[in-house]
């Protein structure tokens, strides 16, 4: 029964996510679009050197994926060892959303690394104005400290919140079935762990069972983590905003502190959070309920293993 309440959820996992390929294929390019296109205005408007995201993050998503494969090779030779027929109908589908994972993941990096540079950004124009506008910053710093600036910084802002609008509608459904997938799977092999320790099962089982738990745990963890760094960024950002409104110098416009006061209430209103369908939004939080909860359905798994 536990076989086929995981199989039938990796099937309509996997379901959703081709049918989410099908029905949004041209999104995914227009989705591509929208990156470079913010990227060109960082550049333009915001004066910035863009560069893409360091070595660090390719390196973690690189491994991600290799990991992600390679851990699939300790459950085929128990699945061979010990003909176990029922693994085989899922190895493509444990394929489709690990690969699927790995994307989602590169996306949120992509994502999170936009919504800091912004804030950097917004870190200079705040530093302009303490100094009273008498700093040089990229050889202008008259220009950081205009109404142009800041109306070309609130551009930026709604630009990358439609990407993270964009985002979620794209992957909110593929998020949610991971998340499921990932959640039901890991609970029953850290389950029937405990039964090969208690012997129960053979001991080669360990293989299999070690393979799946973890990779789940890593790619919840990794992706928590993702989504706490936007949330955080974005904090981040209204701080310096209001900061800057509390720090009125002679020379700001009365447009000024209209406009300021406008981008404030758009930050804290238009938040840049990486959210499943209205189900979840991905951040730390969201770790700990799962943590929670898969501890909660241990529980009950070992209950009714002792009847």
């Amino acid at each position: 029964m536990v076989n086929v309440i995981v199989f039938a959820a990796k099937i309509v996992c996997v379901t959703v996510i081709v049918l989410q390929m099908i029905f949004h294929y041209d999104d995914y390019y227009r989705f591509c679009m929208e990156i470079k296109c913010l990227r060109l205005g960082f550049q333009c408007e915001l004066k910035m050197q863009v560069e893409g995201m360091n070595w660090k993050s390719y390196a973690k998503i690189l491994g991600l994926g290799a990991g992600l494969l390679l851990t699939i090779l300790p459950s085929v030779y128990v699945a061979v060892s010990n003909s176990l027929l029922y693994f085989w109908p899922s190895l493509l589908s444990i394929l489709v959303i690990r690969m699927q994972s790995v994307l989602m993941l590169l996306y949120v990096d992509i994502l999170g690394h936009h919504v800091n540079l912004l804030g950097k950004r917004l870190q200079d124009v705040l530093n302009c104005h303490l100094k009273g506008g008498n700093c040089i910053l990229d050889g202008n710093c008259n220009q950081l400290c205009s109404l142009e600036f800041l109306l070309a910084l609130k551009h930026n802002h709604m630009g990358l919140y439609y990407l993270f609008t964009h985002f979620n509608g794209l992957f909110g459904w593929s998020i949610v079935c991971i998340y499921v997938v990932m959640i039901l799977d890991s609970t029953v092999n850290i389950y029937w762990t405990q039964q090969v320790l208690a012997e129960v099962y053979e001991y080669r089982y360990l293989y299999a069972t070690f393979a799946v738990y973890i990779p789940s745990i890593i790619m919840i963890f990794i992706f928590c983590r993702g989504g706490e760094f936007c949330k955080r960024q974005n904090v981040i950002i209204g701080s310096y905003l209001r900061n800057l409104a509390c720090h009125p110098a002679p020379a700001k416009e009365p447009a000024y502190n209209e406009l300021l006061s406008e981008f404030i209430m758009q930050v804290e209103q238009n938040s840049l959070a990486i959210n499943a369908e209205g189900f979840m939004n991905i951040d730390n939080s969201l770790l700990m309920s799962i943590l929670a909860a898969k501890v909660t359905y241990m529980i009950v798994l070992m209950q009714f293993s002792s009847y």
